[in-house]
């Protein structure tokens, strides 16, 4: 870290202390933001597709293909977004 006093913890830019675990706590709302994605992506355009009675298996992967493409990007923002409120408000 660019303001980190030789690793100990302490950002001399912001006066404050790091918090622990925030980066595993990142990956872990990642990892879970994209299982959701893929899981949305997939489950929603499928029951679309059923309750329209889409039979043909390419309209019905090009429907999953375009819904995860779209879900992955709303996760990733809707994750940012979560970690923006928690965090520190930096000047």
């Amino acid at each position: 870290m660019v303001g980190d006093i030789g690793g100990s913890g302490i950002d001399k830019e912001f006066g404050g202390r790091k918090r622990n675990g925030s980066r595993l706590l990142l990956a872990a709302a990642l990892l879970g933001g994209i299982v959701a994605a893929f899981s949305i992506g997939s489950l929603v355009p499928e029951i679309l597709a059923g309750l329209l009675g889409i039979d043909s298996n390419g309209v019905r992967l090009a429907l999953k293909v375009v819904a995860v493409a779209v879900a992955l990007p709303a996760m990733f923002y809707l994750v940012e977004r979560l970690f923006l409120v928690r965090g520190p408000r930096r000047k």
